[in-house]
C-alpha cells in the first residue's frame, strides 16, 4: 500500500514582519529611547507588550502585559505602535493574528571608579639619648581611573 504524503495546506496566511524576528529586533533596538527617569534610577529589565495584528499588517490593542515601570512600559507601547507588517490575503477572509513582544531595557554596565591612596609618613630619630626631632616628612597620593 503505498500512501501519499500529503503537504498540510496552508488555508490562512499571517501577517509577518519584514525581514523576520531578526529585522524586527533590529528596529526595537534601533528606535528604543530609554526613559531618563528609569535611567536614572538604574531600572533594567524586560516589558512584555501583546498586540494584535489585522490583515492589512497594522498593530492594535497593545497592551502590557508584564510591566516594568510606568515609563518604560509608555515606551514599549510607543515602539509597538510603530510596528508595520506585510499585508496578506486570505481568499477574502479578514484575520487578526495575536502576538506578543518582549522589549529589552539594559543599561551599559556603569563605569568602574577606582581610587588607590598611599600615605606615606616617615619620622627621623637621633642616637645617643636625643629627643626626636619634631619635624617630619610625609605625603599622599590619590590615583583614580
Amino acid at each position: 500500500m503505498d500512501e501519499k504524503k500529503k503537504k498540510k495546506k496552508k488555508f490562512l496566511e499571517k501577517p509577518l514582519y519584514p525581514g523576520g524576528a531578526k529585522a524586527l529586533r533590529e528596529f526595537v533596538n534601533a528606535h528604543l529611547q530609554y526613559p531618563q527617569d528609569a535611567m536614572d534610577q538604574r531600572i533594567e529589565g524586560v516589558v512584555t507588550v501583546a498586540y494584535q495584528v489585522t490583515d492589512d499588517g497594522i498593530v492594535e490593542n497593545p497592551v502590557v502585559v508584564k510591566s516594568l515601570c510606568p515609563s518604560c512600559d509608555e515606551e514599549a507601547l510607543r515602539i509597538v505602535n510603530m510596528l508595520r507588517y506585510d499585508k496578506v490575503r486570505n481568499r477574502g477572509i479578514r484575520l487578526k493574528m495575536n502576538s506578543k513582544l518582549n522589549i529589552n531595557f539594559h543599561l551599559a554596565p556603569a563605569p568602574a571608579q577606582s581610587t588607590i591612596t598611599y600615605t606615606y609618613t616617615s619620622s627621623s630619630k637621633k642616637s645617643g639619648g636625643h629627643k626626636p626631632s619634631k619635624s617630619s616628612g610625609g605625603y599622599s597620593y590619590s590615583i583614580s581611573w
